[in-house]
């Protein structure tokens, strides 16, 4: 007996935490069919194009981003979203941050999109692997100095403060990081120290 595509559908969900409209497509669900069980409640649609059995890996600070990763393979999780993965912030994430360099930028109200030029896109990427897919973040340094760029001053301050509190800081990379970007924060380093 053949399998149905619904249950070839469900097999490839029990393997990963959720499907893309591409990946259901290729698969041979169509548009048609997954619009229908998620309206009978079978299948839950967390976000544009994705789809999912349930929505307990939202909740894991790093799985969250991996479906912006496999729709945008050029994003990088930046800004916000990335000091609250480093634990460096307590702002309200409205929707995750993303990186892309200048020319591949997207425009989508589901994310809130940050182009940067080559350079400052390609430095500091880390990739993690989350199941079978990869999320890219920026690392606990640049995302500090991202946040001098992209946030207001007190929402920096504060990053830095907590970066600084933590055990494995690397201040020579934080600051070369900060004159590679345009962005020396030498002195705001130095001060801060001095106060501990």
């Amino acid at each position: 007996m053949p399998i149905s595509l619904q249950q070839r559908l469900f097999n490839a969900l029990k393997r990963v935490d959720f499907v893309t409209l591409d990946e259901a497509t290729a698969l041979g669900v169509n548009k048609m069919m997954l619009s229908r069980l998620v309206k009978s409640g079978e299948l839950l649609r967390p976000a544009r194009s994705i789809y999912a059995t349930n929505l307990d890996w939202l909740s894991d600070p790093l799985r969250r981003y991996a479906p912006a990763c496999t729709l945008y393979p050029g994003a990088v999780i930046c800004g916000v979203s990335a000091l609250l993965f480093y634990d460096l912030s307590d702002e309200y994430e409205r929707s995750p941050w993303l990186a892309f360099p200048y020319g591949e930028c997207i425009k989508s109200s589901d994310y809130h999109v940050t182009c940067f030029r080559a350079e400052a896109y390609a430095a500091g990427i880390e990739s993690h692997r989350v199941g079978k897919r990869h999320v890219r973040i920026y690392d606990r340094e640049k995302s500090v100095i991202d946040a001098f760029k992209l946030l207001p001053v007190d929402v920096a301050h504060k990053a830095l403060r907590g970066y600084l509190k933590q055990p494995h800081r690397d201040l020579k990379k934080l600051t070369a990081y900060g004159r590679q970007l345009r962005k020396p924060i030498d002195d705001i380093v130095a001060l801060l120290l001095s106060d501990e």
